[in-house]
């Protein structure tokens, strides 16, 4: 029973959670109401790997940034593969905004380290404080799609409503 629910609870080819389990994990911090950071990551320019050096080379580019996001964070957080090219990391932290700060950098500079194909990525994120998780990943993906928007490389947080971005 418990290999079957951790199968459906995983991204078959990373490994990392999927977007099945972030939804319950998210549902279950709410209910608790449980402070935590979101962040959403998204890879800049991965549709031209997998065209010029086929979904072999992207399949194992998608394993090497799972990879890092599992070395990135603690115990008491989580990564996902919710899609794609697309990854969220949950931080638990009750200072949640200055881990937020840290962390963003910390993604980025050590993916650069490790991955040289893809050479950024774009992340988005939002603090919980209390409102309800849909409105949390709007706010991360808004965040996500400002830095996007902005330029490559960028690092986007959203706090009720209010932009703040940060360049990595």
């Amino acid at each position: 029973r418990q290999q079957m629910e951790d199968l459906a609870n995983t991204d078959g080819l990373t490994g990392l959670y999927n977007e099945r389990y972030f939804d319950a994990l998210l549902k279950e911090n709410e209910l608790n109401r449980t402070p935590f950071v979101l962040f959403y990551l998204d890879l800049d320019r991965f549709k031209p790997v997998n065209d010029r050096y086929g979904h072999d080379v992207g399949d194992q580019l998608l394993k090497a940034v799972a990879w890092r996001l599992r070395t990135c964070v603690r115990s008491t957080d989580y990564a996902f593969r919710i899609g794609g090219d697309e990854f969220c990391v949950l931080l638990r932290d009750e200072e949640s905004e200055a881990r937020c700060a840290a962390a963003l950098q910390s993604l980025l500079a050590e993916r650069r380290k490790e991955i040289t194909l893809l050479p950024t990525v774009s992340l988005g994120s939002a603090a919980f404080s209390g409102e309800d998780v849909v409105t949390v990943k709007d706010r991360a993906d808004r965040a996500l799609y400002c830095a996007k928007k902005e330029q490559k490389a960028r690092a986007a947080a959203e706090k009720h409503g209010d932009d703040s971005e940060r360049t990595a």
